[in-house]
């Protein structure tokens, strides 16, 4: 099982997963003390092919709605990789925070995390809009089912041994 101190499960396309670590490793390299989390969450991130991640789960390119700690409001962003960062109104880098507490969760979830300045909040995703495909092109989202996600795989540790 891949919970960890009784968080969510969370699930990452192949893609987001390879390109999210390199990010990490190399802004764990430059002393960024925000990649700890994400480094922590790709170590128990169960791993799919981009084809198999299932429609509620939240990944890089695509709008997911939230609400953070006990808020009435909700909240709607692009969960973007932070190389990709263009609109910062509009996008979340998934290096933040709350990017990372949002990366692979499912609609439903919450998922507690330190904010920048050391608060505990906590993360509530009500929703999956549009997802951006590599190719430019968009495939509109609607909730799916939960369970475990078809062809995924445990994430392989940072030292190349298995997790599972």
């Amino acid at each position: 099982m891949s919970t960890q101190h009784g968080l969510p499960p969370i699930t990452l396309a192949s893609c987001d997963y390879n390109r999210l670590l390199f990010t990490a490793v190399i802004g764990q390299k430059q002393g960024r003390r925000a990649t700890d989390f994400l480094l922590s969450e790709l170590r128990r991130a169960e791993i799919c092919h981009p084809a198999d991640l299932p429609e509620d789960v939240v990944s890089t390119n695509c709008r997911v709605i939230y609400r953070l700690d006990h808020e009435p409001k909700t909240r709607a962003h692009l969960l973007v990789h932070p190389d990709d960062l263009i609109w910062p109104g509009a996008e979340i880098s998934v290096a933040t925070p709350l990017g990372t507490a949002l990366l692979g969760l499912r609609v439903g979830d919450r998922m507690p995390f330190l904010d920048e300045d050391g608060s505990l909040r906590e993360v509530f995703v009500e929703g999956i809009g549009l997802r951006f495909l590599d190719d430019g092109s968009t495939v509109l989202r609607t909730g799916g089912t939960a369970g475990q996600a078809p062809g995924c795989d445990p994430a392989p540790s940072l030292d190349g041994r298995s997790t599972a």
